[in-house]
């Protein structure tokens, strides 16, 4: 929650200001009791946390549960994507650098290595970034063109200054085997994904793979073999760019990448841990005058149940950033409801299909929204933060519930 932004006034009060036609404070636009109700198969049981902020007036006019710790799931995306962008960090972009070492003999036979730099560029060969691919094939072609026929040494992966990598602590060992709990790595190589949608365990072993299995088609062979120069010349091979962290940040937010959210958190500090990544967040978040007492977080994806973060926490930040100088770079980040990405289907074919762009987040009893209402400038005029922890029915049937409460509350 922002510091000293959420004044509170008991009913009684209320009452009091009522009867004497005092509204100088001006509270939501539905009561407790008229606001539309977000029910669903046994919804008494869960946890729900909502708040609809009108932006032009910075008042609530639906609070519920708005102190409440929940676990946020992907909707942590919003928090991370905000932090890359308190730190001017939005243009940025990662460069690998490949080297090579050594001599090239009379009879074409590099003595020497190949190095790749590896800085955790998290689209390397990325089927999100088709028109970026090209890292394999650009390093054949540049070593074929010196005539080389034989690399008398090794490929080899220097994690630089990596500190930290792989799959998040308190991430749960069920979804460490799927790709989208595959992990932040030095090397990340085709989404760190496999066929069947698995994880890849050793990204910069398969990269290696690949690169060679390249290589022999090219007539080139690699001998692995440790021989022992002096003096070893190093030179530049070739330096791949990703793409700027901002459209990063968008496949991020549209497709709520994993692996795209963890490289956005890591940027914030390069050569630290990830514990140092979120303490640089969190003086971020801090000097923007957040209480950062209202987020727990272990990670930039969301993917642990261990995050925690209020409603009210949530919507702060989204006012905030509505109201700041990168406010249409934030916004450009979400995807529109009924029309793009995870929230594809919400709202589909209704009224307010693009009328809203918001950041779905969802894992087992959670489903979690958090964004905007748009209008037809594409201006925000609404925050809208809807969470649902511990439900116990189908996710299509609280899916369809929050989607009629927005119908409600928006028409």
């Amino acid at each position: 929650m922002r510091k000293y932004s959420n004044i509170k006034i008991c009913p009684f009060l209320y009452r009091i200001l009522s009867v004497f036609g005092i509204w100088a404070i001006s509270f939501a636009s539905y009561s407790q009791t008229t606001a539309p109700s977000l029910v669903f198969p046994r919804h008494k049981s869960a946890n729900i946390g909502v708040i609809i902020r009108d932006l032009a007036t910075g008042k609530d006019i639906i609070r519920r549960n708005p102190d409440k710790l929940m676990t946020p799931a992907s909707i942590l995306k919003c928090i991370t994507s905000a932090c890359v962008l308190m730190a001017d960090k939005e243009q940025d972009y990662y460069s690998t650098e490949v080297l090579m070492t050594g001599d090239i003999t009379s009879d074409s036979i590099l003595l020497g290595d190949i190095i790749v730099k590896a800085v955790g560029d998290p689209t390397i060969e990325s089927k999100c970034f088709p028109a970026n691919c090209g890292f394999v094939d650009s390093i054949v072609s540049r070593i074929d063109k010196m005539g080389i026929k034989k690399i008398a040494g090794y490929i080899e992966i220097d994690s630089v200054d990596i500190v930290e990598q792989g799959p998040g602590q308190k991430w749960e060992l069920e979804d460490l085997k799927w790709s989208y709990g595959t992990g932040f790595y030095p090397l990340n190589f085709k989404d760190n994904s496999l066929p069947g949608d698995r994880a890849m365990k050793d990204p910069a072993a398969y990269f290696t793979e690949e690169l060679k299995e390249r290589l022999a088609c090219k007539g080139i062979s690699v001998d692995k073999t440790d021989v022992g120069f002096g003096e070893i010349p190093i030179r530049h091979l070739y330096t791949h760019h990703s793409p700027l962290n901002m459209q990063i940040m968008r496949e991020m937010m549209e497709m709520s990448n994993n692996l795209f959210a963890e490289s956005m958190l890591r940027v914030l500090e390069p050569a630290g841990s990830v514990a140092d990544a979120l303490a640089y967040e969190a003086r971020l978040l801090d000097e923007a005058e957040f209480d950062c007492g209202d987020l727990v977080a272990f990670d930039g994806s969301g993917l642990t149940r261990s995050n925690l973060v209020t409603p009210m926490f949530m919507a702060d930040l989204l006012d905030h950033m509505a109201s700041g100088t990168k406010s249409d770079k934030y916004l450009s980040l979400f995807p529109k409801a009924g029309e793009e990405g995870t929230v594809k289907n919400l709202l589909k074919d209704t009224p307010l299909s693009g009328s809203l762009i918001l950041k779905s987040g969802s894992m087992r009893g959670v489903l979690c929204y958090a964004g905007y209402k748009i209008d037809g400038d594409g201006s925000p005029t609404h925050a809208v933060v809807i969470m649902v922890n511990g439900y116990t029915c189908k996710t299509i049937s609280v899916r369809n519930a929050i989607g009629n409460y927005l119908t409600r509350i928006f028409n």
